[in-house]
This record gives C-alpha cells, structure tokens and sequence, in this order.
C-alpha cells in the first residue's frame, strides 16, 4: 500500500510539473541566443537633415591671407556663415570646420563647400544672410560676381 502511495504521489507530481511547464509562458525560449563575444548591433539613428533657403553673397578672404587660402592645396570653395545659418548650425572662430552644399535656386547647380569663417554681416529681420561663398564657389553656382547676391538653398552635411 504504501509503494502504491508513492507511486500516487509521483504521478500526481509529474503530472503538476508538466501542467506548470505547459502553462508557462515560453518567450524566453524562443529568443536566439547571442554570441557573448560579439557586441550588440544598435539601433542607427538617422541623422536630422538640416537645410535652409536664403541669399549667398562673394568674399575674397584671399585679400586678409586667411589659412585656408595659404598653402600648396588652398580651399577653392570656402564659406562663411551667416545669421541665417548659424541660427540652424552654429559656427564660432576656432571650431571644426564643416561641409555644406550650396544649391543655386535659380537654375539647380549646386556644390560643396566647407563653413570655414562666420560673416559679421547683419541681416534685417526675416531676411538674413544665409552665407558668404568664396568666388569660385559663387561662379561655380553659375553667378556672375558682379550680381553679387544669390537665392541658395544650403543643407548642412554631416
């Protein structure tokens, strides 16, 4: 009688064991395992594309012997900030320089220069200078130096 017991009470404890395991949840076995070894990949964030529409002015920095006009490899298409776009990418002396392309409005040609210099210009409200070129960056766009001023479309690069 008592074998009998025994025999009861572990049948009724594998059949509550097995009622237990069944009744779980099984989420945490279905996850692939991951190499301890092997970093994470993490989630990429897309970069936030920053761009404005403004006017483009020349400057010749060849005339003060700037740094980035020395040298055997000078900077052809350099710019210079301004208001309009330091207000979405701001630019103090001594930072890192940053690339920018500059698109001609007007007829779609467009180019690369790098934000070197910030312009002391001061625009009126709501119409602000958005950047000064370096002349061949402003002739590259398809505008004559003698027009002077330039509806551009800038997106900053990152």
């Amino acid at each position: 009688m008592i074998v009998k017991l025994e025999v009861c009470l572990l049948t009724l404890t594998l059949l509550i064991t097995a009622a237990i395991i069944l009744a779980v949840p099984t989420a945490l076995h279905h996850q692939p395992l991951h190499d301890s070894f092997k970093p994470e990949s993490a989630p990429v964030a897309t970069p936030m594309i920053l761009s404005a529409n403004g006017k483009a002015t020349w400057y010749d920095a060849t005339k003060n012997s700037a740094w980035y006009t020395q040298g055997d490899k000078p900077t052809l298409f350099y710019a210079a900030a301004g208001p309009a776009l330091r207000k979405i990418k701001d630019f103090r002396w001594g930072k890192k320089p940053y690339r920018i392309i500059v698109e001609n409005i007007k007829n779609g040609k467009a180019i690369v220069a790098w934000v070197v210099d910030w312009c002391q210009c001061r625009g009126q409200t709501g119409n602000e200078k958005l950047v000064d070129l370096s002349p061949a960056a402003f002739t590259a766009l398809g505008v004559d130096l003698k027009l002077g001023v330039q509806r551009v479309r800038v997106t900053v690069l990152p």
